[in-house]
């Protein structure tokens, strides 16, 4: 019971200070979040079309498995790029 009352602390935490980003920032957050689904939709699409409609295609497989690691990497850039521009050009008060 104790680990859920940190992981709620730290959650509550995480969303003030998410709240206290820039408009912009929050913006282009959010533009990243839907390319990474976007990316991630379409390799999941092609792992399952390629494992049950089509013949079993490795090649298909290993650009589908690219596309879903890749969207994730995608994510990844954007929340890190963002945040740290946010902290750069932000004000301390």
């Amino acid at each position: 019971m104790n680990k859920l009352n940190n992981i709620n602390k730290t959650m509550e935490i995480l969303h003030k200070e998410f709240l206290k980003l820039n408009k912009t920032t929050v913006k282009f957050i959010r533009i990243g979040i839907n390319i990474f689904l976007s990316l991630f939709a379409s390799g999941t699409m092609l792992l399952v079309l390629n494992r049950f409609i089509f013949n079993h295609d490795p090649y298909k497989e290993f650009i589908g498995t690219s596309i879903i690691i890749s969207s994730f990497t995608i994510l990844a850039e954007v929340i890190i790029g963002c945040l740290l521009i946010d902290s750069a050009f932000t004000k301390k008060m």
